[in-house]
């Protein structure tokens, strides 16, 4: 399953940017619009990815059933806990992997406390990137990008901090 905040942001920030790079590499790719499911082979091999929005508590129950072997959930901190809890316990399948992909919050977030401050008992890897990692992004724009913001969000979207906001 790939994930987001609704299926429309799943659509413009992963499908758009994987599918003409997974086309370069010689994947074939079927788009199954009306059930949000994208059928990928290459070399013989298919594997389904069906998208998903999770954006309220209801959302929990679209994917409440489901068996997967995976599920990316981009932007994870703007999901509800109940849809995110509900993606993970799907992957049932032998050798599962989840992977999230998230700005920071504030350091009470609940994604913040049990997982990425419990990366390790969780086994997983938390890698951290900045504006500074990102290739796409020319050194103007990110002088730009950096004068725009000021105090909680300077330190959260340049710096990548899980901080909260102070004062009033």
């Amino acid at each position: 399953a790939v994930c987001g905040k609704t299926i429309r942001s799943v659509r413009r920030n992963v499908v758009a940017e994987l599918i003409p790079k997974l086309k370069s590499m010689g994947f074939s790719m079927r788009v199954r619009q009306a059930e949000n499911e994208i059928i990928l082979s290459y070399q013989g091999r298919e594997n389904r990815f069906y998208l998903f929005g999770g954006r309220d508590e209801s959302s929990a129950a679209l994917i409440q059933g489901m068996t997967l072997a995976g599920v990316f959930l981009d932007e994870v901190v703007l999901m509800p806990r109940s849809f995110v809890e509900q993606a993970c316990a799907r992957c049932s399948v032998e050798g599962s992997r989840l992977w999230f992909s998230c700005n920071p919050e504030g350091p009470q977030h609940w994604f913040y406390q049990e997982w990425i401050l419990q990366a390790e008992k969780r086994n997983c890897l938390h890698l951290q990137f900045t504006m500074q990692d990102n290739p796409s992004l020319s050194k103007t724009v990110r002088r730009r990008y950096e004068r725009l913001y000021t105090g909680v969000f300077y330190r959260r979207f340049i710096l990548g901090q899980w901080c909260q906001a102070e004062g009033v």
